[in-house]
């Protein structure tokens, strides 16, 4: 089998004939190791480690028009000698402009990490005028769909990898611009307005779903890692956030040959039954130091509902051994690999400093021990 063939046995929760293995690179490592951040540097890191490409920053989306006197500018404002990079982040509406700010490259063996320190939408009158705007916006459908990167990367990566296709949900791109914190206050503080933002994103949010659906890749991930990593408890996820996972499935599940599933940090031992019962496709990253459930477990009780995907430590690949990673790897390898429906997959996005021959470790494992 191809390793895009093995991929997708996984995920419709098949045994194919070696455990795929696909860590989770993403820009800062393919920058540490070749200096540049685009997909193809990403697929050329899994070229030389012989894992399969899942990720990397790949996405499509669908087209709307924008209302008058509406856009989200971010332009630099400072570069600072140590390489410290300033970014102001605006929203414009017709009736108010939030201001924002972002900062990048201070910590100077990891440049391409940043961070927002002050979010634009701060209050209730904030979040009116952007409802306001996002409400125009969700009515200006174009009825295009734009996938060329996806295409693009399909046709590259042909059975190297499975060129998966990354989708944000509602409550990412509201809390994206609030901050985890404030996000979860004004929940609590303004119901009825947060229900007609959350509203607005999900019409937007199956419009982009469906570009995915209409893309030449069979596999897609929805980002909830915003809600499953900032604890909000399974009351409150499943109020606001479980909805985006519903209506994002609905629109997959009228597509067959396709897959979605779930981006998730933290703990969801709580949260596993409702994504079961929403027919995800997979659930990664099983952290195994901020997670509450493990890989065993999570086996035990939902592998023949959906693949499992993760658990293997990042912490590993930046500071343990070449023997540490290959005994992670077994131990990845014995708690999730029985009867299929598993990748090996880190426990989140590879570290910039990870070392790669513990990364080659990982996949020789696989090789030497994950096969059916």
């Amino acid at each position: 089998m191809t390793r895009k063939q093995r991929f997708i046995a996984a995920v419709r929760g098949d045994q194919p004939d070696v455990v795929p293995v696909a860590p989770l690179i993403h820009s800062r490592f393919a920058h540490t190791t070749l200096g540049r951040t685009d997909w193809r540097a990403v697929f050329e890191v899994h070229q030389m480690l012989g894992s399969c490409h899942h990720r990397g920053p790949i996405g499509c989306s669908a087209g709307f028009r924008s209302p008058e006197r509406y856009s989200e500018p971010i332009c630099e404002l400072e570069r600072a000698p140590d390489g410290r990079v300033t970014r102001e982040w605006k929203i414009v509406t017709p009736k108010r402009t939030m201001v924002g700010e972002q900062i990048s490259g201070f910590i100077p063996h990891d440049p391409i990490i940043g961070t927002t320190t002050n979010y634009p939408i701060k209050t209730e009158e904030d979040w009116r005028a952007f409802l306001e705007a996002r409400q125009l916006m969700a009515e200006g459908f174009t009825g295009e769909y734009h996938f060329e990167t996806v295409a693009e990367a399909v046709e590259l990566v042909g059975e190297e990898g499975m060129p998966s296709c990354g989708l944000g949900p509602a409550y990412t791109s509201l809390a994206s611009r609030r901050g985890m914190q404030g996000m979860m206050t004004d929940l609590l503080d303004y119901p009825a307005l947060m229900e007609e933002l959350f509203e607005a994103e999900r019409r937007m949010m199956e419009k982009h779903v469906e570009a995915f659906v209409a893309s030449p890749t069979e596999v897609a991930w929805l980002d909830v890692c915003w809600a499953t990593g900032s604890q909000l408890g399974p009351k409150l996820f499943e109020r606001w956030a479980l909805p985006d996972i519903v209506r994002a499935m609905e629109v997959v599940q009228r597509a067959p040959g396709k897959y979605l599933g779930l981006y998730t940090l933290g703990k969801i031992r709580e949260l596993l039954p409702m994504f079961a019962a929403a027919g995800v496709h997979f659930v990664e990253t099983f952290e195994p130091n901020e997670g509450d459930i493990t890989l065993a477990d999570a086996k035990r009780l939902y592998g023949k509902r959906m693949c499992l995907m993760g658990n293997f430590d990042c912490l590993v690949l930046a500071r343990g051994t070449v023997d540490d990673a290959r005994a992670e790897a077994r131990r990845c390898l014995r708690e999730g690999m029985e009867g299929g429906g598993y990748v090996l997959v880190t426990g989140d996005e590879v570290p910039a400093d990870a070392k790669l021959d513990n990364l080659k470790a990982m996949v020789e494992v696989v090789e030497e021990h994950g096969r059916y």
